[in-house]
């Protein structure tokens, strides 16, 4: 047929080698631009606030993943710490690259250059061009300022983008001698240190955001966690938020792609 190009099996893989994928602040910007909600939607295995009442989910990465971009998420993150959320990298992120082009957050409680690095290698692995896919999830409070600098600098030396997580203004003082400021970040509305056991409750709200925005500029700035209904996703955007993060809602929906939709479209 004319116009048709026919790729040898070797050209496909090369092409495929090379692909430019977007990255989540990529992603981000371009659901804003089509004026729906930039959703991270995120696959846990445990939630430790319901480990009594539910099982860990043995479902297909892949396939949920599948899902999520179906539904129109801009990302998928993706909770990798394995003794209280039931985490499998070794499974789940290979999965993940494979089945979506979505941009992908790892969460784990990184703490040291030699997670980062196990992470990052275990995505080369797979295929390097998908380092530009990741993000790795640094939570201020757990690290010193130059801790802090030093993993930020090895992350992006490999390629990756580094989101960082603050749970109240004064988690960014430490970025008022960092340069430059990352381009990631988001608010936690529940307290990661209790495993986010607490209410579905958002603490995010216009003066936080301003607060927030004094020191992070025009930083992609996400609302994560408590998020349960579309009211609460129109409360996030309409203090400031450039996206939203949620998981457990998604992972208990009988139709994830349908509670997904509703949350994109809820403005």
């Amino acid at each position: 047929m004319e116009g048709e190009v026919n790729l040898s099996l070797h050209e496909l893989k090369v092409f495929l080698k090379n692909m430019k994928y977007l990255n989540l602040i990529e992603s981000i910007k371009n659901k804003k631009n089509l004026g729906v909600v930039p959703v991270i939607a995120e696959i846990k295995r445990l939630t430790p606030r319901l480990e009594k009442k539910i099982k860990k989910d043995t479902r297909d990465a892949g396939l949920l993943a599948k899902l999520y971009q179906k539904a129109g998420a801009a990302g998928i993150s993706l909770i990798t710490e394995k003794k209280y959320f039931g985490g499998q990298p070794e499974i789940d992120i290979p999965k993940i690259l494979e089945s979506v082009n979505l941009p992908l957050l790892i969460k784990d409680f990184i703490r040291d250059e030699q997670t980062v690095n196990y992470y990052l290698n275990l995505v080369s692995k797979i295929n390097k061009n998908y380092l530009q896919r990741i993000s790795l999830l640094l939570i201020v409070h757990h690290l010193q300022k130059t801790k802090l600098q030093k993993l930020i600098k090895l992350i992006n030396k490999k390629g990756a983008l580094v989101q960082i997580e603050i749970m109240e203004k004064e988690n960014l003082s430490v970025f008022k001698k960092i340069r430059p400021v990352p381009k990631l970040f988001n608010i936690n509305n529940k307290k990661i240190d209790h495993l986010e056991k607490g209410k579905n409750k958002l603490i995010i709200n216009k003066l936080l955001v301003q607060n927030c925005r004094k020191i992070i500029k025009d930083s992609i700035l996400i609302s994560s966690s408590a998020h349960q209904s579309v009211d609460d996703v129109r409360k996030s955007i309409q203090s400031g938020a450039d996206a939203i993060l949620a998981g457990s809602v998604f992972m208990k929906a009988k139709n994830p792609v349908k509670t997904i939709r509703s949350f994109v479209n809820a403005l």
